[in-house]
């Protein structure tokens, strides 16, 4: 019998627990993630701040796992990884064998090395610990941003907007959603979230978080300034390889684990799968190509 351990939480993580457990009773599988919780739904984060419920957002009730033979560590972050002994080590010092490790690590949000970025009132955008102290932060403030007009910057617009903050979104580009819709798809989209109530401003380098101590507002290369209480930054995600990099896995030149059509490491032993994975020179940034990810590596287990 195989032991496969999983290396994260996440929703690319559950699934292919999900799609190995239908393929085959046989392999033990153990999670490690690094959050308190089991794996819960992202892609619909921004329904936290209309009433849902961490719960509600789960992908399956930590009851799934027990059900299925899925041992499940949350909060154990993975430290340390042996190639030769084929172990993992944990931030608590609890030790694993594996005979297949699957990385679905994801990633992190990318935070802009602007000045001021430390001040208070400068969040991200990424996991209900964050909107936990984004919503507790927009009970003090009426005015807030969302530095990055991508999907997700633009999710975090809305979610901001469901908190009674007069909200406003900042992209570099000359329009919202540059790498998926064109000039006329996203002067259509402006246009909508400005009916929302959003206020639109692109083409804006952003050159200082200013401030005394708390966020007071953004400056720009242009000269121009808007004055802000509270900034969320969505502006791009890093996959999280250190581990990976840390143990001789290879790495792409601008980050994450390179796999072959498998979705095999340069350890025939390790997978890596979702926002973590280099594929082509492609890093896949939404869930769908993670599930088809985990369908894969599944069918090679």
């Amino acid at each position: 019998m195989s032991r496969v351990i999983v290396v994260g939480n996440g929703m690319v993580g559950y699934k292919f627990c999900e799609k190995l457990r239908s393929r085959s009773k046989q392999h033990e599988i153990i999670v490690y993630g690094e959050e308190p919780r089991p794996a819960y739904d992202r892609v619909h984060l921004s329904s936290y701040f209309s009433g849902s419920t961490a719960e509600d957002l789960l992908m399956a009730p930590a009851s799934w796992y027990v059900e299925n033979n899925v041992e499940l560590f949350t909060g154990e972050l993975v430290t340390e990884l042996n190639r030769e002994t084929k172990t993992i080590k944990t931030h608590t010092g609890k030790i694993d064998h594996y005979d297949y490790l699957v990385l679905a690590t994801g990633s992190s949000a990318f935070v802009p090395t602007v000045e001021g970025v430390e001040r208070h009132g400068v969040f991200v955008y990424r996991t209900i610990e964050d909107l936990n102290q984004i919503i507790d932060y927009g009970k003090k403030v009426k005015k807030a941003g969302v530095l990055g007009g991508g999907l997700l910057g633009l999710e975090a617009a809305k979610a901001l907007l469901d908190l009674g903050l007069e909200t406003h979104v900042v992209e570099f580009a000359t329009r919202l959603m540059p790498r998926q819709i064109d000039d006329a798809g996203s002067a259509v989209l402006a246009h909508k979230l400005s009916q929302l109530g959003i206020t639109i401003h692109t083409n804006k380098n952003t050159k200082k978080i200013a401030g005394n101590g708390k966020l007071e507002g953004l400056e720009f290369a242009d000269g121009s300034s808007l004055s802000l209480e509270m900034l969320v930054i969505s502006a791009g995600i890093r996959p999280r390889d250190e581990l990976a990099k840390a143990n001789g896995l290879k790495i792409h030149p601008k980050g994450g684990v390179l796999v072959d059509n498998l979705l095999r490491t340069n350890d025939d032993s390790i997978f890596a799968i979702g926002e973590v994975a280099v594929h082509n020179n492609m890093i896949y940034g939404l869930v769908a190509p993670g599930y088809e990810m985990s369908d894969v590596v599944a069918k090679q287990i």
